[in-house]
């Protein structure tokens, strides 16, 4: 998220909601935002929220990983646009995470993307 220039919000009760202001970098060669971008900022929000869920204890045990994500992009943003995703923790089980992230422009209800992200949850090899 530090590469991107986003910031976290806020998070707890598995909640995570981060921000974004778009830059010039931040555009594909159209002028509108790169999916990649957005992606990452669901990602992000997305393993934000299950940490919260899980605790910081356990992620230091068995941290968790992006395995699938679906992303759907309803519509652009461009420089100067505010990006705030808002994730949600769906169910942490023994192995596997479920997560969802929305995308806004801020001060607008407009969906800029929607995704629902899988993560693994990783156990510490012994040895």
């Amino acid at each position: 998220m530090q590469m991107l220039g986003g910031q976290v919000d806020s998070f707890g009760d598995g909640v995570s909601v981060m921000s974004l202001a778009l830059e010039e970098k931040h555009m594909n060669p159209n002028g509108v935002v790169h999916g990649g971008v957005i992606t990452t900022l669901m990602d992000e929000a997305t393993g934000h929220a299950i940490v919260t869920i899980r605790g910081l204890e356990k992620m230091a045990e068995a941290p968790h990983a992006t395995i699938d994500m679906s992303v759907s992009f309803l519509s652009g943003a461009r420089v100067g646009d505010e990006l705030v995703c808002e994730a949600r923790t769906l169910r942490v089980g023994r192995a596997v995470a479920f997560a969802e992230a929305e995308v806004r422009r801020r001060g607008s209800d407009d969906l800029v993307a929607k995704g629902r992200f899988t993560y693994a949850i990783l156990q510490k090899r012994s040895g």
